[in-house]
């Protein structure tokens, strides 16, 4: 599984975020950033976004904003959901 495809990539580049990858993923992931531009790119999207979401916004967010992020997560986050 050292080949693979940038939709792999991106797949193994989410899964690390929640869960960090062993073994042959963590290898195949690493080769594949080394020569894939457009996936270096998404990794720094990624930890960018989540940089961005783990800072409160300035003046906070009101309960009703808090209550629309929490049930969009739960529906991504949910196995039905995929």
């Amino acid at each position: 599984m050292i080949g693979i495809t940038c939709r792999q990539a991106a797949e193994l580049l989410s899964r690390s975020r929640d869960d960090g990858l062993e073994g042959l993923n963590r290898l195949a992931l690493s080769v594949h950033l080394a020569i894939c531009s457009n996936c270096r790119t998404y990794s720094r999207q990624l930890r960018w976004i989540e940089q961005a979401l783990s800072r409160p916004p300035a003046g906070g967010l009101d309960e009703a904003a808090q209550w629309r992020i929490a049930q969009v997560l739960a529906r991504v986050r949910s196995p039905e959901g995929e």
